[in-house]
């Protein structure tokens, strides 16, 4: 689910592949690939009657012995999977590529009053039945994809069908409330808002996702309709762009607005659909039934695809699953380590990725599942460790207190307040683990001017090394002024020279701060998890002492001798997410010492 309007500037040719999560800009024209015609394009019928477009990809450009598939499924228009790396791997690999434009979605016929709707994966069956009865298919399917083609991919290892024999799923949104658009229970409106007005733009066959298209509109005039490829693209016998034009017309699609106005992990938006619903976490059960072998990738600087990656690892514990858990963007072609700024080669390669990609493929092809273990790469230390347990066995929690004078101790001091007037503007700014999501590379840079906005907390300079390796769970003990407060807290290192490094952070919306009974949660959430359900929130009395409780994004760095530990409060991040506290201006006062506030890290001796 990810692109943005400045990110995507690059020309038909390429725009489709970057909208499937193709690699990043930064990338020469030179080493991006060409976009490759599909060898046969039509369309299938699904039970209800409605018609889903559909490329096809053989390895030779003909089919010339039966082999396996691999299907994709897009929302972006599928011809750009043409242009896709990946894509070109597979097919190196002997394996036939079949992408498919999800329904509602830029050429397929149908409805979309939201994203990938109980009818779009019930869909998933037949076409997969379609793929296996073609004359040049062995009968084995894989599934694959990145972010938004991921979480269908995801879904499909749900269904239980023998056919399907593996998945290579890149940045999933697990749980798209919790991973992606409310984490905490905040409205990640920036995202929701621009996503939502390109791929709507998109599924109408209009041109305002590049500002080379921006006048373009298929229905209005068929002459724009080629302009618009690789978004749109007819099937190899609508040469007049009839059906193109007629499936575009039918479409009901679903506005950003429809959702701005979900609270809770139960709500539906105005279109009748909520978050959870379009979740392959909703598909928790079918997941542990199916048992498919997957192969399953995220970052500890993509949104929330660390934790979607460990989510399911911790709630589908009887599936084969090879986790790589990166510090890159979310296309996986940019490194995005906030210790090493000036390095953007990804880590793996992106040859090394392409490697063991097909190393999976050749072991499910030979009837072998992968080892069950999770590599995982250390910030600040440009290395990957692997477990074949999380959280990791030699890992110790090492609570620290919030004391008065801004520190962080192993023991409490006398209680005591602090008060911080929230800077409502304060903000992480345009590039972020949120931005990558639409398209733009994390770059975090020094954060000590930053932090004299926000409130903080340090930690004594550290002895020895150690390991960060999982999910911190802050405690605040806390009052605010209004009823609605948000918090954001940010994990830092601060380095002898007084450079302020990201971490990880987390945010909270305080009405969603009832723990959670673990047989109410619909997967296993880690730590200090909550329900975001409506009937379990708590409403805020301003000025009266209430305890916040949660976890912050799950992350592995490498903390330095000397170097600090900080915790960074705020009340807004007004780049990317909706601010809190009805709008008017906030103060949040902080209890330290015994009784109050406190982070528990899981830490271990760095080797």
């Amino acid at each position: 689910m990810k692109l943005s309007r400045a990110c995507i500037v690059l020309g038909a040719a390429v725009l489709g592949a970057v909208l499937s999560g193709s690699p990043d800009l930064a990338h020469g024209d030179a080493e991006r690939p060409k976009l490759r015609a599909s060898d046969a394009a039509y369309y299938v019928p699904m039970r209800d009657g409605v018609r889903i477009a559909v490329n096809v990809y053989f390895p030779n450009g003909t089919p010339t012995t039966r082999s396996p598939a691999v299907l994709m499924q897009t929302r972006y228009g599928r011809a750009g999977l043409g242009a896709w790396p990946r894509t070109q791997r597979w097919l190196q690999d002997g394996v036939v590529v079949v992408g498919i434009d999800t329904r509602g979605s830029t050429a397929s016929f149908g409805t979309r009053r939201t994203e990938l709707s109980p009818d779009q994966i019930a869909d998933i069956d037949e076409i997969v039945r379609h793929i296996v009865v073609q004359p040049w298919s062995d009968g084995r399917v894989f599934v694959a994809g990145q972010s938004y083609a991921a979480d269908a991919a995801d879904f499909a290892t749900s269904r239980a069908l023998k056919e399907i024999i593996g998945g290579v799923i890149h940045e999933v949104d697990f749980d798209v409330y919790a991973h992606l658009i409310a984490p905490g229970g905040v409205m990640n409106r920036g995202f929701l808002a621009e996503w939502g007005a390109v791929t709507r733009a998109m599924d109408l066959g209009r041109g305002g996702f590049t500002p080379q298209t921006a006048t373009r509109d298929c229905i209005v005039r068929v002459e724009d309709c080629a302009a618009l490829f690789p978004v749109l693209q007819p099937v190899d016998a609508d040469r007049d762009f009839v059906e193109l034009r007629t499936a575009l017309q039918g479409k009901m699609r679903w506005l950003p607005d429809d959702l701005l106005n979900v609270s809770f992990r139960d709500d539906n938006g105005h279109n009748g659909y909520g978050f959870f619903e379009m979740s392959p976490a909703s598909a928790v059960e079918g997941m542990r039934r199916a048992r498919t072998p997957v192969q399953y990738w995220g970052s500890w600087m993509d949104g929330g695809t660390a934790e979607a990656a460990l989510a399911r690892w911790r709630s589908v514990p009887d599936a084969p699953m090879d986790v790589w858990i990166t510090g890159n963007d979310h296309n996986n072609f940019r490194n995005a380590d906030p210790f090493f700024p000036s390095v953007t080669d990804p880590k793996p390669t992106v040859s090394e990725q392409f490697d063991l990609q097909s190393q999976f493929v050749r072991q499910r092809l030979a009837g072998k599942p992968p080892t069950r273990q999770i590599h995982y790469y250390v910030l600040g230390a440009g290395v990957f460790r692997s477990t074949s347990v999380w959280p990791v066995q030699d890992a110790r929690s090492r609570t620290l207190h919030f004391t008065s004078g801004g520190q962080l101790q192993d023991r409490a001091s006398a209680s005591a307040m602090d008060h911080y007037d929230v800077d409502s503007k304060v903000g992480t700014g345009k590039q972020t683990r949120w931005s990558t999501q639409i398209g733009t590379p994390p770059q975090y840079p020094d954060r000590r001017e930053i932090d004299l906005r926000l409130l903080t907390y340090d930690s004594e300079p550290i002895q020895q090394a150690a390991e960060l390796v999982g999910a911190p769970v802050v405690k605040l003990v806390m009052s605010s002024r209004t009823d609605d407060p948000a918090v954001f807290v940010y994990l830092e290192d601060v380095a002898p020279d007084g450079r302020v490094t990201y971490l990880t952070e987390g945010m909270f919306r305080a009405i969603h701060r009832r723990p959670a009974a673990a047989e109410r949660l619909p997967y296993d959430q880690g730590p200090a998890p909550h329900s975001f359900r409506r009937d379990d929130a708590q409403l805020v009395s301003p000025g009266e002492e209430m305890t916040l409780e949660f976890a912050l994004m799950p992350t592995a760095a490498l903390l330095r001798p000397g170097h600090r530990i900080r915790i960074a409060i705020a009340g807004a991040d007004s780049d990317w997410f909706s601010v809190y506290s009805n709008g008017g201006p906030e103060r949040f006062i902080v209890r330290t010492g015994e009784g109050g506030s406190s982070v528990t890290l899981p830490l271990r001796p760095w080797q």
